[in-house]
């Protein structure tokens, strides 16, 4: 597997209402070679189902099955990323 150059983590907790948003202007971004991390901090909205609907392999989902704040969210995509910056 190919390392990315970037990791771009993207923390929510109910907010799907604006994360199809978020995903789309960093798919759009002229740049390439990154991963998007979207990590879900328990939301009870239908966040999965937004992540899901967008079919792009760059994109990875992580839920953590409690909610834990932001800083535990943020940390968590920072932990699990794989690119150089």
């Amino acid at each position: 597997m190919v390392k990315p150059t970037v990791s771009v983590v993207i923390p929510t907790y109910n907010r799907s209402n604006l994360l199809k948003r978020a995903i789309e202007s960093v798919l759009s971004q002229e740049f390439e070679d990154f991963e998007l991390i979207v990590v879900d901090d328990a939301s009870s909205d239908n966040t999965p189902e937004v992540v899901e609907s967008i079919e792009d392999g760059r994109i990875r989902y992580v839920r953590l099955k409690r909610n834990s704040g932001g800083p535990v969210t943020r940390n968590t995509g920072i932990k699990k990323a794989r690119g150089k910056f």
